[in-house]
Order: structure tokens, then sequence, then C-alpha cells
């Protein structure tokens, strides 16, 4: 077969050119030399000449390394930008979670990793409290139903007797399941304190806290 050189169209590697572009920025930003770089990382400098020239790929397992020296997430070096969703509800102190306003919603930054369909994000307000401010993070996925792992656990919870709260579960020892404040560790109501695993649709258990700032 022969191929007709005046056909070929060079393919542009945008992920490498992302990669050469986010690295030159955060070592500036760091005011750090690629030779500091490589030393930190105990890496060839040429090596990092070639990630930031472009000229060679950056592997996660390489952006990881690079991430916890320049301080930054590794998805910042390969793919840069910012990781954004739009914040809808909000608990109080007493476990309820409330639906904001559409003008009360508002852009909130989010881990690259959790920033999916299946993620529920909610600002916890509980005054005098160390969560106060943070942003709770629940993956729905896969919680449409009573779980055992999620005993013992604060959870973003839906049920037939009870509308969306954020709670702990706690054993009654007796096959029933009640439903702690997490600050005060007493029952969030008293319907809630004799149910069945069933009467529970979703039980999520916390995967993260962070402050948004």
């Amino acid at each position: 077969m022969t191929i007709n050189n005046k056909k070929l169209k060079l393919v542009e590697n945008h992920h490498q050119e992302k990669t050469m572009a986010n690295l030159s920025k955060l070592l500036k930003d760091n005011d750090m030399s690629q030779v500091e770089l490589a030393k930190q990382l105990g890496r060839d400098k040429t090596t990092v000449n070639r990630w930031v020239k472009n000229s060679r790929e950056v592997a996660w397992d390489n952006a990881v390394e690079i991430a916890k020296v320049l301080k930054c997430h590794p998805v910042d070096i390969i793919e840069g930008g910012k990781s954004e969703i739009v914040l809808k509800e909000k608990c109080n102190w007493d476990g309820r979670v409330w639906n904001l306003k559409k003008e009360d919603q508002y852009i909130i930054p989010i881990p690259f990793e959790y920033n999916h369909k299946n993620i529920k994000a909610i600002l916890i307000e509980a005054r005098g409290t160390p969560s106060d401010g943070e942003i709770w993070l629940f993956n729905i996925n896969g919680s449409k139903k009573f779980n055992k792992n999620s005993v013992g656990k604060i959870c973003y919870l839906e049920g037939k007797k009870f509308k969306p709260i954020v709670a702990q579960i706690q054993p009654n020892g007796d096959g029933t399941l009640r439903i702690i404040n997490s600050y005060t560790k007493k029952n969030i109501h008293d319907s809630l304190g004799n149910l069945n695993p069933y009467d529970i649709d979703i039980a999520a258990p916390v995967k993260v806290k962070y402050d948004p700032e």
C-alpha cells in the first residue's frame, strides 16, 4: 500500500497541550524552576523539561507526585480549569434538609473526583459547631435502599415516614433502628426512634466534608 504524504494530517494532542500550559503556569505560580521540581521529585531534570515542553505526556502517577509538590490537585496538571457545581440545598443543625430558592443558589468548588450526577452537595448551617459553613457530599447512587454499612454513620436520608434529613442511624438492638441528631445524639423525632430498615429509602453516608473557601 502506498501512502500519500500530501494527504496526511497532523492530529493535535490537546491533552498534552493542556498539560504543558498548566504545568508551566503552576511552576510560575509557585515561583519554582524546572530544576527545583525535578530535585523535589527525585527525577531527572530532562524528564521535567519534556513534560513542560510537551514532548512527553504526564502519567497520572506522576501528576499525583507533582501535585504534592505544587500543592494542587493532579487534575489541575492534566486537565486544568475548575470543578464547580451549583449548591441547591442546605441543612440546619436539627438535620432537616431545605431546598435553596433559585435566587439563593450559588456556585461552589467541588473535588474533581466527586463531580458527577450522583453526588448531592449540602451546605451545613450549624452555628457553634465545627461543621458550620462546610459542604458535605453524599453519593446517592447505590444508596437507594437501606444498607447495613450506613449504621453508625452520618447519612443523607430519605424515607416513607420522614422528609429528607442529614442524621445518624443507630441500631436499637432488636432489629429496628433510630435516627438521631449527630450533634445532640438524641432522636430527631419520637416517630423516628423505632424504624424498620425498609422504612428508609435512601441512606447515603457522607463521603467528603470541606470548607468551600
